[in-house]
């Protein structure tokens, strides 16, 4: 086993009680010749507290080079050596068992190669896992009071006011809150969230952390209390409140506050109207040939017609330039371009039984909602850890929640009856040759054939001129 010798020492315990760098190196070398261990370096932190992992560079050095697969066994005079904190034990001893890489202790005989050493890992981190939960209900036990009493507990602050660390107030952004008085006003008069979000990266606003100005950023501000003076807890939970908040400037009157809250939901009665994804039967493939982002689409009634775009999500983000287009332009490029395309000549190679298994589309929803799952538990984890504030949590909760549930939705709607399925012989009719099929299929059969026989469209628009780059099958 090449080891990797780890020693550390205060200068203060140095004194005191005789852990010396060299009796620590002297009695885990002769541990590892007992043992015999290949002793591949030594890592000394001298005069260096243990409380924390980033400032001690030999454990840097040390996490590396386990990760290089350079050592695959570390050994330590005792726990308190490596660290003093259990949550970093337990990091670094998942990173070590991530790598295949052994983790001892000479004093409390700690061996993670055998089972009670694993054993005694495991139940360090029953504890630590008990400690976070009860961290967790202590941190939102304590904001939800604070905010009862009328406190501001994002301490990251929000656009229009600057967070003032140690007071634990806002006091107003003078430019912001000059560009807060003005969304409420562009909306009122009309513009969409994204209008705005366009006309503040235009004029080159910065967000309040770097970020970039979007529909959801614009929601965020037209929706918040906070600029009448209020502050607001659980937004999307049963004990959600509002209450007034103490020594906080409001930006907003409440009637025009009101009155945008009011304009809003009559817009989104207006447009949240539901279509079938059948319509949209290219957005899934569709990828911008100039940023590689996916599209989105968008679907609208006007004079009893409807009309059909699609765009760019770097677009949207204001980190691509490349504009929309609608789904007829997209037609008419599509054919031409299948015009070029040899009839395919039929073989099992072509189709594989798993492309027309019928439950591709539940699979890859199915799959989505694991990730979101996912990453609802690392943001309970980030949460948990003190690296992101209750109001980014609830936030990145909500997102998380309010996106499983439209997928548990779409699932539900999902028609799997055998009827549904396509049979070995339409498939190979469809392939064989692909335009002069694709134009007689309804929309439904068009869905199913671009999502199992075609990868990706790559796809962008120049001079008005909808342009397919490239068809991956």
């Amino acid at each position: 086993m090449h080891t990797a010798i780890y020693a550390r020492v205060s200068t203060e315990e140095q004194a005191n009680e005789g852990f010396s760098i060299h009796a620590q190196k002297d009695k885990l070398t002769k541990y590892a010749e007992v043992n015999d261990w290949i002793i591949t370096d030594y890592y000394v932190d001298d005069g260096i507290s243990g409380k924390n992992l980033t400032e001690r560079p030999e454990v840097t050095r040390l996490i590396e080079d386990v990760k290089s697969g350079k050592i695959n066994n570390v050994l330590v005079y005792k726990l308190d050596r490596l660290t003093r904190s259990v949550k970093d034990l337990i990091y670094l001893i998942e990173l070590f068992d991530k790598h295949n890489c052994t983790f001892n202790s000479q004093t409390e005989k700690i061996d993670t190669s055998n089972a009670v050493g694993r054993m005694f890992v495991k139940i360090i981190g029953i504890f630590a896992e008990f400690e976070r939960e009860n961290l967790a209900e202590r941190v939102t036990f304590g904001y939800e009071q604070k905010t009862k009493e009328g406190n501001y507990t994002n301490t990251n602050g929000v656009f229009g006011y600057d967070y003032i660390v140690g007071k634990g107030i806002l006091e107003v952004n003078k430019l912001e809150s000059h560009y807060v008085k003005k969304i409420y006003e562009w909306y009122l008069q009309g513009d969409s969230m994204i209008k705005i979000a366009n006309r503040l990266r235009d004029e080159d606003v910065p967000t309040k952390r770097g970020g970039h100005w979007n529909q959801s950023t614009i929601q965020s501000i037209l929706t918040n209390p906070l600029y009448i003076g209020k502050v607001r807890y659980g937004v999307n939970k049963q004990n959600k409140f509002e209450v007034d908040g103490k020594n906080i400037t409001p930006l907003i009157d409440e009637e025009t506050f009101n009155n945008v809250n009011n304009l809003m939901k009559k817009r989104k009665k207006f447009y949240n109207k539901r279509f079938s994804s059948d319509d949209t039967y290219y957005f899934r493939v569709l990828r911008c040939s100039k940023c590689g982002g996916r599209y989105h689409a968008r679907q609208q009634i006007q004079s009893g017609k409807k009309y059909i775009t699609y765009h760019c999500n770097g677009h949207h983000n204001g980190t691509c330039d490349t504009p929309g287009f609608s789904h007829l332009k997209l037609e008419a490029s599509f054919l031409k371009y299948l015009d070029n395309i040899k009839p395919l000549e039929f073989t099992d190679k072509i189709i594989d039984k798993k492309d027309i298994d019928t439950s591709f589309e539940r699979t890859r929803i199915t799959n989505e909602i694991s990730k979101l799952n996912d990453k609802r538990t690392s943001t309970i984890k980030l949460f948990t850890e003190d690296k992101i504030d209750l109001e980014t949590y609830k936030e990145m909760q909500s997102i998380i929640e309010e996106k499983i549930t439209k997928l548990n939705e779409e699932l539900n709607n999902i028609n799997v009856e055998p009827e549904e399925e396509i049979n070995m012989e339409n498939i190979k009719e469809i392939i064989t040759n692909i335009k002069n099929n694709f134009i007689h299929l309804n929309n439904h059969e068009r869905k199913m054939f671009l999502e199992r026989f075609i990868k990706e469209i790559k796809v962008i628009k120049e001079d008005n001129i909808v342009i397919i780059k490239e068809v991956i099958f």
